[in-house]
């Protein structure tokens, strides 16, 4: 086992009622709490019962070289493990079917494609980035890195040949078709569509227009997402009034504009600040600001853009909210009031009903509780994953793989 990895592993049965094996006293993955059941889930309070229920992993990381960093999303029941080198994991076999060696990137994201899947990055060679969102392009190449679903890599794109000047990027300022064929960014300079096939850039929204009111007082772009069958660019944004007003500031806005630049729909909403976006075929999830959380979070339908808000068991977990690989569930995550772990809970999308719960332990480790826990929910077999410490280098991760 390398010792690099802190792996608490939590599977269980749907069948189970009540009992488990207990874990081995020399297991080297230690037990966690698992999600309430359902007649448990329907009772939501302010401070659940999060009874532990320890039970035998099956699954098996030993291949896993270093400490963990990140897991995204993959196809099917899969992911993508990114440690020493870049893992493709079966969570329904428990194996590693593939691995790559990991690009050197300062922050990435991953995108599933029909062909494979597609990381977005960037290398740095001088200069300094701060935290994902970049200050300048000088020093950095921003790559886009082409996998076949057996982690081959097929080709690279760089990025920086279709920059101007100074432009700011993060990996969240990018999505990709689910054909991989195009690439939507955006920069300071409005909000770009790239095909592959054709070399051809175009520009969908361009923020250097004195026209605001056609482009719906939008000042910049922060965050971006494929939508609608990739006939449609979901955004976060910020926004000044149409006309503006001297003195006032930019305010988070939400919405979507169809490729071809037309039906631009740019929003707020009363009493709520989207802050956070996730965007899928059919659904957008539209998380709010976590410094002032309502105990809301709003769910938009694309296409038509009809929202809804569900209420969640705490007020303070909504702004942290994951949506899962396909949409089908969100998770949040709230720091314990006594500090002694994170309380994770899964919701179902469609009618906010809270689907499982569970407490993760921080051990008694201060830094497992310095920052939000990294979490993915994978819909067909109902799991979820949990990171805690992935972000930090002073602390080796901790995993907690649970079913709901």
């Amino acid at each position: 086992m390398n010792k690099k990895l802190l792996i608490v592993i939590l599977l269980l049965s749907v069948l189970l009622a009540a009992g488990c094996a207990q874990i081995n006293a020399n297991s080297e993955r230690s037990i966690d709490p698992s999600p309430r059941t359902e007649s448990q889930a329907n009772n939501k309070t302010d401070a659940p019962d999060m009874a532990a229920t320890p039970v035998v992993s099956k699954l098996k990381l030993e291949k896993i070289q270093g400490d963990i960093k990140s897991i995204h999303y993959a196809d099917g029941n899969k992911v993508l493990i990114s440690a020493d080198k870049l893992y493709l994991y079966d969570l329904g076999t428990g194996n590693v079917v593939a691995e790559a060696p990991r690009e050197a990137f300062e922050g990435e994201n991953y995108w599933v494609i029909d062909s494979g899947y597609v990381a977005v990055g960037v290398k740095i060679s001088t200069g300094k980035s701060n935290g994902s969102m970049l200050t300048t392009n000088e020093g950095m190449a921003y790559s886009a890195v082409f996998y076949d679903r057996e982690l081959n890599k097929q080709s690279e794109f760089h990025f920086n040949s279709l920059l101007d000047g100074d432009d700011v990027l993060s990996t969240d300022s990018f999505s990709f078709s689910s054909d991989g064929n195009q690439a939507a960014y955006a920069t300071l300079s409005g909000l770009y569509l790239y095909d592959f096939r054709k070399d051809k850039r175009t520009t969908v929204i361009d923020l250097l227009s004195e026209d605001y009111k056609g482009r719906s007082g939008l000042a910049t772009i922060e965050q971006i997402g494929f939508t609608n069958e990739d006939k449609t660019i979901a955004f976060k944004a910020q926004s000044l009034d149409v006309p503006a007003i001297p003195g006032k500031p930019s305010f988070d806005t939400c919405g979507t504009v169809n490729t071809d630049g037309s039906a631009l729909s740019n929003r707020t909403f009363d009493n709520y600040i989207c802050k956070e976006l996730t965007a899928y075929n059919k659904v957008l999830f539209l998380a709010e600001d976590f410094t002032v959380p309502s105990g809301k979070i709003l769910v938009m339908d694309t296409p038509g853009g009809t929202t809804k808000l569900h209420t969640l068991t705490e007020k303070g977990e909504s702004g942290f909210v994951t949506g899962s690989d396909s949409g089908r569930y969100f998770a949040t995550s709230l720091a314990d009031k006594n500090g002694t772990g994170w309380k994770i809970r899964v919701y179902h999308t469609e009618t906010g009903k809270l689907e499982a719960e569970q407490l993760v332990s921080s051990d008694g480790k201060e830094l497992y509780m310095a920052r939000d826990p990294k979490i993915k929910v994978i819909d067909d077999i109902r799991t979820c994953i949990v990171l805690l410490g992935s972000t930090q280098a002073d602390i080796e991760t901790k995993v907690v793989i649970s079913q709901f």
